[in-house]
């Protein structure tokens, strides 16, 4: 019982003393920041010779010198100024965490997440989902990085990350939920197939120029929709490489050549015949776009609802989209 009773004593001791410490950095901030004693004294409240005595103490348990006082001038001395640097850290993640905690113990949803996601779903229906988001929870921030680059969540500090694959994801320690699946099609504008001739067979591509993501190696690879152990890889050299389905979209409206597009992004012009789907028996990988995290364990309340939330409008999405085809 006696060790017990020492064991506490010490802990409440050290408590004491990190709690003192965390006061006295709070108050030589403010000094530092309203350039004197005088004026810090009055915005905290206390009396002037209160507030030099806890600045004094912080001095003495540092042994340094971390303010000169002068009667004509206030100085902060070289220590000062970088000790002043590393409190303002502390008190900033003291601050952050109590509002990590307030967030989560309150109705309303708050602080940042940071999302990355490639440019093309940014543009298209990403950008739109997380306005929607934000409209929904005002006290929210959203940092997202559009970049078509793989991103390493954990050393880049990437809360969420919006990822696409014409295949599933290799094996990671990541958490990875499907959002959607896009269809691929092949298509050229009716001009470019009316100076080359309709393809009928694999080769007949060979005659057509072509646009392709910018990759070490280009091939469609089809698959036979009747017959699906029917595989076939065609090998194509692009006259335009970009990493942006905008981009390869615009160039193939204006003739520059065929391209593997999703569906999704060309519903409008195959339907209103400004473009051809080629080989329409014949079908293309599908683009799986999914979303990847480290872990729901300890993710903030703010976090967690954005990814249900875009899980939820991807879900309205695709039924709006298999209703109207």
């Amino acid at each position: 019982m006696q060790n017990d009773r020492t064991i506490n004593s010490t802990d409440n001791s050290k408590n004491a003393t990190i709690m003192q410490n965390l006061n006295d950095y709070y108050y030589f901030v403010q000094v530092v920041k309203f350039q004197g004693f005088t004026k810090a004294s009055e915005a905290l409240g206390i009396t002037k010779s209160k507030l030099s005595r806890h600045i004094s103490d912080l001095e003495a348990r540092l042994n340094v010198r971390l303010i000169q006082r002068n009667t004509r001038k206030f100085t902060v001395t070289e220590m000062g100024q970088r000790f002043y640097s590393y409190c303002l850290k502390i008190l900033e993640d003291v601050n952050a965490a109590e509002s990590f905690i307030q967030s989560t113990l309150s109705n309303e949803p708050s602080g940042v997440i940071k999302i990355s996601c490639p440019v093309a779903l940014v543009e298209m229906p990403v950008g739109e989902m997380i306005a929607n988001f934000m409209y929904k929870y005002p006290e929210v921030q959203v940092h997202l990085m559009a970049s078509n680059h793989r991103v390493d969540l954990i050393e880049e500090g990437i809360d969420l990350a919006i990822r696409v694959r014409n295949n599933s994801l290799e094996d990671s320690d990541l958490i990875v939920r499907h959002l959607d699946a896009w269809e691929h099609v092949l298509v050229a504008i009716p001009e470019l197939i009316q100076s080359k001739g309709a393809p009928k067979t694999f080769e007949d591509l060979a005659y057509f120029p072509s646009v392709g993501f910018r990759t070490p190696q280009h091939s469609w690879h089809f698959k036979h929709k009747q017959h699906e152990q029917e595989e076939v890889d065609i090998a194509f050299e692009p006259r335009l490489r970009t990493d942006n389905f905008s981009a390869m979209k615009a160039a193939v409206l204006k003739g520059v050549g065929i391209a593997s597009l999703p569906r999704v992004l060309v519903f409008e012009e195959l339907r209103a015949g400004q473009l051809v789907e080629l080989l329409p028996e014949w079908s293309l990988p599908q683009g799986v776009i999914h979303i990847a995290y480290a872990s729901r364990q300890g993710m903030m309340p703010a976090m967690r609802l954005l990814l249900d939330d875009l899980i939820e409008q991807f879900k309205v999405r695709n039924c709006a989209g298999k209703t109207q085809a």
